[in-house]
């Protein structure tokens, strides 16, 4: 009885020792931060240079706001950047990996002039050294990286999404708007064609005049007009060239507020764009120019409305042109016909 309570004793000595050396081999890295102290020395960190073979991008404190140098100092994507320095605060070293170099292409984890890893640096205290940062794990959360001095390669606790293109960093909000906000659209294609959205008295969006013997194809057709204004992302930015605006398209927004936003529309060879223009409202829908509004135009009491409705300041919007998706692109521009019944349903229906 004494040798089974015995044997008992040491399997069970074992199984202890075995959980507590599973849990070192674990846990004992854990207590290893990928930036020991970050969280605490972010207020000295100024510049976060994210290079990608031969390519990159630097997000600089600038009095008090982060920008994209690459992209004449245009505001950082503070929500982006916020959750990443997050997340390096938070990383922990959970697992030692290979440290063999012939091993790093397989984790993404190369240096060179192609197919390397973006390499993150941390400009603001010495302590801070740059790491490659590389794939993602597939069998728990984590990323693959390393210390650029170093062959050893670390799992962490934290699936990092990074990218070294400046564009890909822009703050992406550019109108916020509601359709309560709208009193009315007017819209001319680089056709020609030009064409008025009001509401009607039920409070429905309504061409106000339709095509004699015409009608809309459903009730609700002209919605995707309020919609898609307050749904555009910044895709990338530009120096603004008058030139890409020759026969551009419009759609202006006569907002509640008291302003009009003037949309116009371009289509070039890098892609679609957008110009966004400001004016108090009461003037000729029809006088739509290719000048940037002036600061005196604007009334001082209807500035905080207008903040809220802008996303860039209207200094950008005097400085660059937008890109913007072309599905967004699409909806500004889509023709007359396009909300009408086709001519062979109306016959039907007739």
């Amino acid at each position: 009885m004494r040798n089974k309570i015995l044997i008992l004793g040491l399997l069970l000595g074992m199984g202890v020792a075995v959980f507590v050396d599973q849990r070192q081999r674990f846990e004992t890295p854990a207590t290893s931060w990928l930036f020991p102290g970050l969280l605490e020395k972010l207020p000295s960190v100024t510049k976060l240079r994210l290079s990608e073979a031969g390519d990159g991008v630097d997000l600089v404190l600038d009095n008090e706001a982060w920008v994209v140098a690459q992209r004449f100092n245009y505001p950082a994507n503070d929500k982006q950047l916020f959750q990443l320095l997050n997340q390096l605060g938070e990383a922990r070293l959970i697992e030692k990996k290979t440290a063999l170099s012939k091993h790093h292409a397989a984790l993404g984890l190369l240096e060179g002039p192609r197919d390397s890893a973006p390499i993150l640096t941390l400009d603001g205290d010495p302590t801070l050294k740059p790491v490659l940062i590389g794939q993602q794990a597939s069998a728990r959360q984590g990323t693959f990286v390393r210390f650029q001095s170093d062959d050893q390669v670390w799992l962490i606790d934290q699936a990092l999404d990074v990218s070294g293109t400046a564009a890909d960093w822009l703050a992406p909000s550019l109108l916020t708007i509601n359709d309560s906000m709208i009193k009315q659209i007017v819209l001319s294609n680089p056709s020609g064609a030009r064409y008025r959205v009001v509401r009607d008295e039920r409070d429905n969006w309504v061409l106000a005049t339709i095509p004699e013997g015409r009608a809309l194809r459903y009730d609700t057709v002209l919605t995707p007009l309020t919609t898609t204004v307050g749904q555009l992302r910044l895709v990338d930015i530009a120096k603004h060239d008058p030139a890409r605006w020759l026969g551009a398209g419009s759609a202006v927004y006569h907002l509640s507020s008291r302003h009009r936003l003037i949309l116009k529309t371009a289509m070039a060879q890098e892609g679609y764009w957008l110009r966004i223009g400001v004016e108090r409202d009461g003037l000729d829908s029809s006088d739509v120019t290719d000048q940037a509004p002036q600061s005196q135009e604007i009334d001082p009491l209807q500035s905080l409305a207008l903040a809220q409705v802008l996303g860039p300041s209207r200094e950008a919007l005097t400085r660059f042109d937008f890109k913007i998706a072309k599905r967004n692109f699409d909806d500004l521009n889509r023709s007359l016909e396009s909300f009408l019944k086709p001519l062979e349903l109306e016959k039907n229906d007739g």
